[in-house]
């Protein structure tokens, strides 16, 4: 409920942090409200990184440019860029970077171990952010 966070929720963008993260289940507008509020910050001078980590991003869409996993400056929005990372991707880069010194090094027991430790979800997330 709006409400409830008092009556300074409108004012929210005045000092805003230096990272914002928008995060909840599909469908409840977190793209929606990332756009608005990196325009917003750009319209008022802030340079912005509009960065996507959902593999069904649509960042790209909003704005009516191809994105991709480039940073890329939104037409008529001055200051205000955008990234679209693929997350699976992202995590795959990281675990060949992690894995591939080792590999025909180690024992491939212990290259497996490695690749099991590394293919959980939270590897997903550190890499879509590193």
């Amino acid at each position: 409920m709006l409400l409830s966070f008092g009556r300074n929720i409108m004012n929210f963008l005045d000092q805003p942090p230096r990272f914002l993260f928008f995060t909840g289940k599909g469908g409840v507008g977190k793209t929606s409200i990332a756009c608005a509020t990196a325009i917003q910050l750009a319209e008022v001078g802030q340079r912005v990184l509009l960065v996507s980590t959902d593999p069904a991003s649509n960042v790209g869409q909003v704005f009516g440019v191809s994105i991709g996993n480039k940073i890329t400056s939104i037409p008529g929005v001055d200051r205000l860029s955008a990234l679209e990372i693929d997350p699976q991707a992202a995590a795959q880069a990281y675990r060949d970077r992690i894995v591939g010194p080792v590999r025909g090094v180690l024992q491939d027991t212990v290259v497996k171990g490695i690749e099991e430790q590394l293919s959980g979800a939270c590897t997903t997330e550190i890499a879509a952010l590193r």
